[in-house]
C-alpha cells in the first residue's frame, strides 16, 4: 500500500493536498495526523501541519441485511432468556446512604477507599467535555443527495428510519432517527461506521478536482458519547503510563477514533502517542517520556 507525507498550513489543508496529489479520495485513505498545525507567537514559531496518507485496501460492503437480521435474532433471545422482572422488583435492595441516596459498603474506610485513580476518574467526570448540539433537520435532509442516499440504504435493510441533516464546521453531518434502539450502531458502532464509509463514498464520488466532504453519521448521539468515553480511556491510560513507567497499549480501533486519542493527549505532559500495527487491527500506544 502506498504511504506518502504532506505538509499544510492547517490539517484539512494537508490532507487536500495529498488526496489530490495521490489520486485518492477521502474514504480510500487512512490518515494519520503527525502534527498539528501552531500559529506562534506573533507569527515566531509557527509550524505546518503534517499528515501521513496511506492508501487503504478495497472495501468490501458489509451484508447489512444479515447484520440486522443477527441483531434482532440476538436480542429476542436475550429477552427470552432474561424476562424483565415486573417493575416493583427492580428496585435494589442494597442498603442506602440516608445523606446522599447511594449505595452503602460496609467493610472499608470511606477515606482510605479513594486511591489515586478513583480521584482521577472522578476529575475526569467533572471535566467532561458537554456534548455538541446540532441543527438537524428534516427540510436540510430532502434537499441533501447524501441524506437521500443513506435513507434509501436504510430502506433497502429494512430498518424503518428517517434522517435529518445539518452542516457543521467539521462538515455534513447526518441524524438517523428509528425506533430501533442500538441495531444501527453495532458492536463499537461497527454498523454504524459502516453506514458512514458507505455515505462517504457516495457524497465524494468523482470529487477528485473539489474539496472533499466529510461525512458525519450518528444515531441517538453515540458519537458524542463514544469521543469522550476515548478522551476519557486515553487520559486514564496516560496517566498509568506515567505512574509505573510502562508503555500503555490500548484496543485495536479504526482511524477516526486513534486520532480522538491522539488528541486528546496532545498536550498531555509526561506522555505522547504513535499508532502501531496494520489495519484492522492498527491501535494506540502510550509511552511515558524518558
Amino acid at each position: 500500500m502506498r504511504s506518502m507525507e504532506f505538509s499544510g498550513r492547517t490539517v484539512d489543508e494537508a490532507i487536500f493536498h495529498g488526496l489530490n496529489e495521490m489520486g485518492l479520495s477521502i474514504d480510500a485513505a487512512e490518515i494519520e495526523t503527525l502534527q498539528t498545525e501552531s500559529k506562534g507567537i506573533f507569527g515566531l514559531g509557527a509550524k505546518n501541519a503534517v499528515i501521513r496518507i496511506t492508501e487503504r485496501e478495497t472495501f468490501v460492503a458489509p451484508d447489512f441485511a444479515a447484520i440486522a437480521a443477527q441483531t434482532k435474532q440476538a436480542r429476542q433471545e436475550d429477552r427470552e432468556r432474561n424476562p424483565r422482572p415486573p417493575r416493583d422488583d427492580r428496585r435494589s435492595s442494597a442498603p442506602r446512604d440516608d445523606r446522599r441516596g447511594i449505595p452503602s459498603h460496609s467493610g472499608g474506610d470511606r477515606r482510605s477507599s479513594g486511591n489515586s485513580n478513583q480521584r482521577y476518574e472522578r476529575r475526569e467526570e467533572r471535566e467532561s467535555v458537554p456534548q455538541t448540539r446540532y441543527d438537524y433537520s428534516a427540510a436540510f435532509a430532502a434537499e441533501c443527495e447524501a441524506a437521500g442516499f443513506l435513507s434509501g440504504l436504510l430502506e433497502k435493510m429494512g430498518v424503518s428510519a428517517t434522517v435529518e441533516g445539518c452542516e457543521a464546521d467539521e462538515g455534513l453531518r447526518l441524524n438517523i432517527v428509528s425506533a430501533t434502539e442500538g441495531l444501527l450502531i453495532g458492536r463499537r458502532g461497527e454498523t454504524l461506521d459502516a453506514l458512514q464509509y458507505i455515505t462517504s463514498l457516495y457524497a465524494n464520488r468523482n470529487r477528485k478536482d473539489r474539496e472533499y466532504v466529510r461525512v458525519t453519521v450518528d444515531t441517538e448521539g453515540y458519537r458524542a458519547r463514544r469521543e469522550d468515553t476515548l478522551r476519557r480511556l486515553a487520559r486514564r491510560a496516560a496517566v498509568q503510563a506515567v505512574r509505573t513507567g510502562r508503555a500503555q497499549k490500548l484496543d485495536p480501533m479504526n482511524a477516526y477514533e486513534r486520532r480522538i486519542l491522539h488528541a486528546a493527549l496532545q498536550d498531555f505532559r509526561g506522555a505522547s502517542t504513535h499508532s502501531e500495527g496494520e489495519e484492522p487491527n492498527r491501535y494506540v500506544v502510550i509511552t511515558p517520556d524518558r
